[in-house]
């Protein structure tokens, strides 16, 4: 879920495969799929009128998660081998290191984002220990996981593609919701009743001005087409076959992902 202010060169889709992994997973599941990136937390966002409650949980919790993402790219990281060959930067490894490398640059940018919100929006003292909610410990769970010895860096990449998309295609819906929402008042439905200014203390526009543009970039999207094509490039280099045992695990962390996605949305 990293702010991104620039992207790594794109490598070159194969068009070895008839369907590439990517492919397959985005079909895998399309009603877990819609739950995960068209929740009704981002539809009331998109009207920048959501209650200060339900938005301080995200970020809090969006903020612990973004400090497990550090560790977690830093065990993948610690899977490759980097190339020592004069055409190293042209190497599938050197493509992934160095996308890697530029996630946790911006991992930063968006940690820096997310306290600047807290404090000056919400008066938040970054002194105060956060509860974190089972959903984010299970996300740092997974995050462990697909980073252990044990899992293969198909595995590991696919868990940081999956969410990126999922966190990519959730704000395209929010923005998408926000576009429709311009022609009428800046209310919206939560728990049955109207959600007023009142409810908001004024700070829910937060997600218009900052977080919907944020992760609706070009540059955004640049980077997560990026992580497509790393994946099916893993795909492609080690032959993996579909319907094979390491393609099922991808299936499978997938399918975590997703429900993860859809937990981590606070309910309204």
């Amino acid at each position: 879920m990293t702010d991104q202010t620039s992207s790594p060169g794109h490598t070159h889709k194969s068009n070895t495969m008839n369907t590439t992994l990517t492919t397959h997973l985005l079909t895998l599941d399309p009603t877990a799929y819609k739950s995960a990136t068209e929740h009704p937390f981002l539809t009331v966002a998109a009207t920048g009128t959501l209650p200060t409650t339900p938005l301080l949980q995200w970020l809090l919790q969006d903020r612990h998660y973004a400090l497990t993402y550090i560790s977690f790219i830093g065990a993948l990281l610690s899977k490759l081998t980097i190339p020592t060959t004069s055409n190293r930067q042209t190497t599938l490894p050197w493509k992934i290191t160095d996308t890697l490398i530029f996630s946790l640059t911006n991992i930063k940018t968006e940690l820096a984002l997310f306290d600047k919100v807290l404090k000056e929006e919400f008066g938040w003292s970054s002194q105060v220990e956060v509860e974190v909610l089972p959903v984010t410990r299970a996300y740092k769970d997974l995050f462990a996981g697909a980073g252990s010895a044990k899992a293969s860096l198909l595995e590991g990449m696919t868990v940081l593609w999956a969410t990126e998309r999922c966190y990519f295609d959730a704000w395209g819906f929010a923005k998408r919701s926000a576009g429709d929402n311009k022609s009428t008042t800046m209310s919206a439905k939560v728990g049955g009743k109207d959600c007023k200014d009142e409810d908001t203390d004024g700070k829910g526009d937060v997600m218009t001005r900052i977080f919907i543009p944020n992760w609706t970039s070009e540059d955004f999207k640049g980077f997560v087409d990026t992580l497509e094509e790393l994946v099916n490039g893993i795909v492609e280099e080690e032959g993996v076959e579909k319907g094979s045992e390491i393609w099922r695990r991808c299936e499978e962390v997938w399918r975590q992902v997703l429900w993860l996605e859809e937990g981590f949305w606070p309910d309204l």
